[in-house]
């Protein structure tokens, strides 16, 4: 009986991508500068849009130095050069500018510490991640889709919404029902807030990091950021009160957290410890899958021939009914257009590390304390790699073609030891999500706006992502 599931799962997958629609669609993108920036212009372009700096050379060659600063460094776009980076040699290779950007807010976290601190935080919230244990949240995932749809269908069909923050509020309403649950509203609200005002602050900051600028050196944007740490860190630690003053609690990550200890020492986490991974996995854990599916509605509202398709798969799957965990697997089409969505528009948009010593890669001779930047939203769209790179093509990903994709030429989540440790639990929430939001929804773009993709931590719309919404 399950052999002829199978087999009936994999005939419908096939008719569907014989019926997947011919690629034509080439969605907004940011154009590749001709020739790396000077001083001057990688500064004022960087301000703007980390984006602009990115030369044309690192959409087509493996390697491409820049020194005309005062720290050396390199963008790095060949799959066996980052392969070795973030897996072969990683230990050779830092996190000077990631820790330093967010370490004085994420503290010394599971994605800011390094070595052992590292490993044994890595090691203890592992577990709440496994794949099995994921399909239990569904209906979780599927509840914050249908409070979305609820939204709009009350405020009538054909109505302009903001989708960005719509997606962020349901990603956020899931993590604090699966993984971080808390019974203060409030507490979503200032999150919200406090990670925009960090994000819209943080361009001076990750410039004066590159640049090694001492910190003594006055700073635009250093108090609002500063203020938005205080109050994240600040709602954090009242949950963690508020947990500890429990009489009882779920077997959730905070749970486990506050259980977990240190495998060397004994010792559990401290106050500071739990705020750090809380935060993380507060930010980490919605900001990336609700940048993902923005940027895929986004696609999907300038391709009615896809939004067709995949509402035509949800809805063989699904037979109209909510979907459930053993629906996931089979929305194959579903989880293709987010793939191809990770690739035009990656949630993270760079990854760097800083060589802590001299070292050869790929008979490349590296310095110690040069930064390679390996910038996904261009090694997405290399022109060595990708097949008409800036086309929107979901059927790159059907299984007979992703197989064929390098681990380290898409890079969605990372790679190597430290790939994002959420990835599956991402997968899935995304698939459920707009899965959910297919069977009652389409959208169409607004005329005259131009979401334009802006670097910060993760790929945000410039002006947000207005779309109109129709409502069944």
């Amino acid at each position: 009986m399950v052999m002829e599931t199978s087999r009936a799962a994999a005939r419908n997958a096939s008719r569907e991508r014989a019926a997947a629609p011919a690629p034509s669609l080439v969605p907004l993108r940011v154009q590749p500068q001709p020739r790396p920036a000077n001083r001057i212009v990688f500064v004022s372009r960087f301000l703007r849009n980390p984006l602009l700096v990115i030369p044309r050379s690192a959409y087509e060659e493996d390697i491409v130095p820049y020194d005309r600063g005062s720290v050396p460094f390199a963008w790095v776009t060949e799959p066996g050069l980052i392969k070795s980076i973030l897996l072969d040699e990683h230990e050779k290779f830092g996190k000077r500018v990631q820790i330093q950007m967010l370490g004085p807010l994420l503290g010394n976290g599971i994605l800011t510490s390094e070595g052992p601190e590292w490993k044994w935080q890595r090691q203890t919230s592992a577990p709440m991640f496994r794949r099995q244990e994921l399909g239990n949240f569904v209906p979780i995932f599927v509840r914050a889709a249908r409070q979305v749809v609820e939204r709009w269908r009350r405020a009538g069909s054909g109505v302009r919404h903001q989708i960005e923050r719509d997606m962020t509020r349901a990603t956020f309403d899931v993590i604090c029902a699966t993984l971080l649950p808390s019974g203060d509203a409030s507490v979503g609200a200032t999150v919200e807030a406090s990670t925009d005002r960090f994000q819209r602050s943080g361009a001076w900051h990750r410039l004066y990091i590159i640049g090694n600028v001492p910190a003594w050196m006055p700073q635009p944007g250093r108090r609002a950021m500063r203020a938005a740490t205080r109050s994240l860190r600040s709602a954090v630690a009242d949950l963690v009160r508020a947990r500890r003053n429990a009489a009882s609690a779920p077997d959730d990550l905070m749970h486990r957290l506050m259980q977990a200890h240190d495998p060397d020492t004994g010792a559990p986490m401290n106050e500071e410890q739990l705020i750090d991974n809380l935060l993380t996995f507060y930010l980490a854990g919605h900001e990336t899958t609700a940048m993902a599916l923005t940027w895929t509605l986004y696609l999907l509202s300038l391709s009615p021939e896809w939004t067709s398709a995949l509402k035509s798969e949800v809805a063989r799957v699904t037979g109209g009914a909510p979907v459930a965990a053993e629906h996931i697997d089979k929305l194959v089409l579903t989880q293709q257009v987010l793939k191809e969505s990770m690739r035009v528009y990656p949630p993270v948009p760079m990854l760097s590390r800083q060589a802590i010593a001299d070292i050869t890669i790929g008979g490349h001779a590296i310095k110690a304390g040069t930064s390679i930047v390996m910038p996904i939203y261009a090694i997405h769209r290399h022109h060595k790699r990708w097949r008409d790179p800036d086309v929107f093509d979901p059927t790159r990903f059907a299984p007979e073609n992703e197989a064929g994709i390098s681990r380290y030429q898409y890079l969605p989540f990372g790679a190597g030891p430290r790939i994002c440790i959420g990835m599956a639990f991402a997968m899935i929430e995304a698939t459920a999500m707009l899965a959910t939001l297919l069977q009652s929804a389409s959208f169409e773009p607004v005329a005259g706006h131009e979401p334009t993709p802006i670097a910060r931590v993760t790929l945000h719309p410039k002006g947000g992502m207005p779309l109109k919404v129709w409502v069944d």
